[in-house]
């Protein structure tokens, strides 16, 4: 309390002015029309940019949750496309209809051969082992474990997979790989040499391995090489999906 008292009569003249000055603009705001006018004016255009900047903070946190929905609502869409497109073509036991669940990627390859990537959700989300994976709509990878709130992919930059595609949507069924080198180009083997691909090409998923269902887009001919004597020519991909700016998937 001394203390207290000590610092008040220490600061005593800057507290007296701070006072006498709150009166002096009280009253003149009081009596000045013209002054009372600026005041607000003037604290109104702050008041302004304090909401401004707030009401954009707000929609900016509120990014998140939009995305999460539009990323739901694209789920909701492509599993509605996929079932009538593919009920006629796949069957199995019964018609087989493909159901599209959203997810968020944590953790994208990082360029090594054998990296695999971690995403949401998992078990408790409904995704199983040897699901495929979208980005985008494109081909990303498949399923290789799951546990009970996160999977992890096994995309296709992973030197350890290998997936069933062709060039154009009637061309013969290929292989496609990665070497493990450059993270932006794939490698379609066994494309028999009578093909005619050229750059630009797109490139499909055949539907044969399960993962997919035919017709997803895998990327598109980078370079084709055809070695003379050879039955078979070898053909660049770059993929679809952005591997390094990938955030939302779409498992299947």
């Amino acid at each position: 309390m001394r203390n207290l008292w000590l610092l008040l009569q220490r600061n005593a003249f800057t507290l007296a002015f701070i006072a006498l000055m709150a009166v002096s603009l009280s009253v003149l705001l009081r009596n000045d029309g013209a002054a009372r006018s600026s005041w607000f004016q003037q604290t109104g255009s702050v008041s302004y940019m304090i909401d401004k900047q707030r009401h954009g903070w707000s929609n900016y946190l509120r990014l998140a949750e939009q995305n999460a929905e539009l990323a739901e609502e694209n789920a909701d869409l492509r599993s509605r496309l996929l079932s009538m497109d593919l009920a006629v073509e796949w069957q199995e036991d019964t018609v087989r209809h493909w159901t599209v669940r959203s997810g968020m990627l944590i953790k994208g390859p990082d360029g090594k051969p054998r990296s695999s990537s971690l995403a949401t959700p998992g078990r408790d989300g409904g995704i199983e082992t040897g699901m495929g994976v979208l980005s985008g709509g494109a081909a990303f990878g498949t399923v290789e474990e799951i546990g009970e709130a996160h999977c992890r992919i096994l995309t296709l930059m992973h030197t350890g997979t290998s997936w069933s595609c062709r060039i154009g949507r009637l061309g013969p069924v290929a292989s496609l790989g990665w070497d493990g080198v450059d993270m932006g180009l794939l490698q379609l083997r066994d494309v028999p040499r009578h093909v005619q691909a050229q750059r630009g090409d797109t490139v499909f998923s055949s539907g044969y391995d399960l993962r997919f269902p035919p017709d997803v887009i895998m990327g598109t001919v980078f370079d084709v090489e055809r070695q003379s004597g050879a039955d078979f020519m070898s053909v660049t991909v770059v993929p679809a999906a952005d591997f390094t700016a990938s955030r939302h998937l779409e498992f299947l």
